[in-house]
């Protein structure tokens, strides 16, 4: 049935960690006192699993980087059906690419794991009374950083998300792939993997969709990854939330790649380190560097200049078979960053060390120790970028309420308002970013980067529960973070909320049911559809 306005399409309410089982959520969505728009809502649920297949901590095309896995992750993933009647999938939300893609039940992934692709999703084309295909445009293809390669053919489907249908969605079919699993990329569409060969076949994208079937008012979408293990999270298309930040909205204008906007790319300005009473351990201030803000990104990649005195300060060391690692209970530490954007008239994200460190699991589900005896070790969330693209992925985007506008090139940032159920939706309709009081462009940035980040994590050796090296010795003052315990999982009371002792946080696969069910002002979901 359709609503009245504002179009606003809240896609996916989803990312945490859950410790110890699944829980189904929902969140009262509006008050009594404010207005009342219809509202369609979906519950999803979050799921613990150490042993999902998530190939590629950063998952790129061959122009940014792919790393290997060795340690815990979340992957951020929205059910969605394609075709008629709909095939049931779940597939990666990222903000860092523009193509949507799906596995094809006759992909030589399924043929390898035929149980993770019937759990996320395989492709019958011959199921489907809607099916098109669209190989005149020729094939799909996207190369990765170890030349691992997704490719296929192009096809035009119905795609759903809950009860929102967009008709003639062209998509790739994924024939070969390293990963039992699809992405949805909601990036520009001068993104899309066609456009290197072929610019005149860049298509509508899902968010172009959306706007052009008539479900959102404009290309643009906000994104609140919330708490690390929390509860609740959301990506709502076509409006912002002022409820999800603190303070107000600052814009920043997106940075061209090579005279085109192709990435969500702003000026990072300084990046300091912060001990508990605030006291500066590190700082480059004055800075103009180019960094990408991207959901499909685990950690952050940062320049050596700026990198290498961290790395020294808080202690990390290189292990052959580990790749950077630090002691678990470093995560215990309540030192923060600070990111600032946009020089003077810009701001700063305030973001926990602890966001950086990720324990490490062998194949057998046993977390390694240092050779010293030292604890356990955990991976470090800050790499280098080499020669490649500066990234700031999930690591840095929890802390931060960001809004993502495509039409008018720019990006929305606040500090985030961790764990809050509430909730005052407004749409995005015009040229301005609803809340945003400031726009910063003292500091301008040229995206012009060339090959691909250095890795610094090797892959997970086989068995292996002891590290080769030592634990390091940190010159920052990180406030007493003993280098013996392991991490507890603790959270400072920045984020709202004391976790109590408990395991250390493990892999998680967050995921939207697409079971929809109608929505009361008194039973509110935290995922809403307004039309």
């Amino acid at each position: 049935m359709p609503f009245s306005s504002p179009k606003i399409l809240l896609g996916l309410s989803a990312l945490t960690i859950l410790l110890f089982g699944v829980s189904d959520v929902t969140a009262s969505l509006f008050n009594s006192h404010k207005r009342s728009p219809k509202a369609l809502g979906f519950e999803f649920k979050k799921e613990v699993s150490r042993n999902t297949p998530l190939a590629n901590r950063l998952r790129k095309r061959q122009k940014t980087v792919a790393a290997n896995i060795d340690n815990a992750e979340i992957a951020y993933l929205i059910n969605m059906t394609v075709g008629t009647p709909g095939q049931p999938f779940s597939v990666q939300l990222d903000t860092g690419s523009s193509d949507i893609w799906i596995l094809s039940v006759d992909s030589d992934a399924c043929g390898q794991d035929e149980q993770a692709c019937k759990d996320l999703g395989q492709f019958d084309s011959s199921a489907s009374s809607s099916y098109v295909d669209d190989t005149g445009v020729g094939q799909f293809e996207i190369q990765y950083q170890d030349n691992s390669a997704v490719t296929g053919d192009y096809i035009n489907e119905t795609l759903t998300i809950g009860n929102t249908v967009i008709k003639n969605m062209r998509m790739g079919l994924a024939l070969q792939a390293t990963r039992p699993f699809g992405i949805m990329g909601i990036g520009y569409d001068a993104d899309e993997s066609i456009a290197a060969t072929s610019p005149t076949d860049v298509y509508p994208n899902v968010v172009a969709q959306l706007k052009a079937q008539g479900f959102i008012s404009t290309l643009a979408y906000s994104l609140w990854l919330n708490d690390l293990n929390s509860l609740t999270g959301s990506i709502l298309f076509g409006g912002v939330d002022t409820a999800k930040y603190h303070g107000n909205l600052v814009v920043l204008p997106v940075q061209k790649t090579n005279g085109t906007y192709t990435d969500f790319t702003v000026a990072l300005s300084s990046v300091s380190v912060l001990d508990c009473s605030g006291a500066v351990q590190f700082s480059q201030t004055n800075l103009a560097l180019p960094v990408i803000l991207d959901s499909g990104t685990t950690d952050a990649y940062l320049p050596d200049s700026v990198l290498n005195p961290i790395l020294s300060g808080v202690g990390v060391v290189n292990d052959n078979d580990y790749g950077s690692i630090v002691p678990c209970s470093l995560a215990n530490s309540p030192a923060t960053f600070s990111f600032g954007f946009g020089g003077s008239s810009g701001l700063n994200i305030s973001v926990g060390l602890d966001e950086f460190v990720t324990p490490i699991f062998n194949e057998q589900g046993v977390q390694p120790t240092f050779k010293d005896g030292a604890g356990t070790i955990c991976s470090w969330g800050l790499m280098s970028s080499g020669t490649g693209p500066i990234l700031l992925g999930d690591a840095f985007l929890r802390s931060a309420y960001v809004v993502y506008d495509l039409t008018n090139n720019q990006i929305g940032m606040a500090q985030t308002n961790f764990n809050t159920t509430d909730t005052n939706v407004v749409e995005i309709t015009g040229s301005s970013i609803p809340g945003a009081s400031i726009t910063a462009s003292a500091v301008m940035a040229s995206q012009t980067f060339s090959g691909i980040p250095q890795e610094t994590n090797a892959n997970t050796k086989t068995g292996s529960t002891k590290a080769t090296a030592a634990h390091g010795s940190p010159t920052f003052n990180l406030c007493g973070s003993a280098t013996g315990s392991a991490a507890q999982g603790t959270q400072g009371t920045k984020k709202g909320a004391a976790f109590a002792a408990g395991p250390p946080r493990m892999e998680v696969t967050t995921v939207i049911t697409g079971l929809v069910v109608l929505v009361s002002l008194a039973f509110g979901s935290s995922v809403v559809l307004l039309r």
